[in-house]
């Protein structure tokens, strides 16, 4: 539903404001991140460790286990791919301070929109690595069908953030967040590092 109603008097125009700072808040807390770095976490070390990631909405901790990569094929995979999620790295700490500056629901939308185009762009980067063989399904399943799965959930985001739904954009928050604890498991289990640390 917007708030900016041609209807509205002075005094809705004030909750609007409220509810377009509330939305940005939302999505800023948190947007969910694919394979960008966490805050507070460094590079997950090559060990047969098992590492905490605290999980989406909830904030429950999900063990995840370190893998102690030994195939060289794979190995190169995940360098050049690590490689990539650094180089988006700055980008996506921009489009994220973006999004908070944003003054309205409009502004705060098309800010969204760039955040989208460059997640497509990195997908697109990760997938014309060639991937190691025997390795093709399985990354497909768990990298980047999930990947993709959290694009549409970062365009309906997109939808209401410029409807300023904030119950609806706290719900998308949430399944993009249970997704993203999903890929960091999985990147973290494959042997990422720098694509393993999570966050936005």
């Amino acid at each position: 539903m917007t708030l900016h109603h041609p209807n509205l008097c002075a005094k809705h125009a004030g909750l609007a404001s409220a509810a377009i700072l509330v939305a940005v808040v939302v999505l800023a807390a948190g947007c969910g991140g694919d394979t960008g770095r966490g805050e507070g976490e460094g590079s997950v070390a090559s060990t047969g460790a098992t590492t905490t990631q605290t999980g989406g909405a909830t904030g429950a901790a999900v063990k995840v286990p370190v893998t102690n990569v030994t195939d060289p094929a794979r190995r190169a995979y995940i360098a050049r791919v690590d490689r990539i999620c650094s180089r988006f790295d700055p980008e996506h700490a921009g489009a994220s301070e973006e999004l908070g500056k944003s003054k309205d629901e409009k502004e705060a939308a098309n800010a969204y929109e760039g955040s989208i185009a460059l997640w497509e762009k990195q997908l697109a980067a990760i997938e014309a690595v060639p991937v190691p063989p025997g390795d093709k399904s399985s990354l497909r399943a768990n990298l980047f069908d999930v990947i993709r799965r959290q694009l549409v959930i970062r365009r309906q985001i997109r939808v209401a953030l410029a409807a300023v739904d904030v119950q609806r954009l706290q719900q998308l928050r949430s399944e993009l967040d249970n997704l993203t604890v999903t890929l960091i498991g999985f990147a973290r289990g494959y042997g990422f590092r720098v694509c393993g640390e999570g966050g936005d």
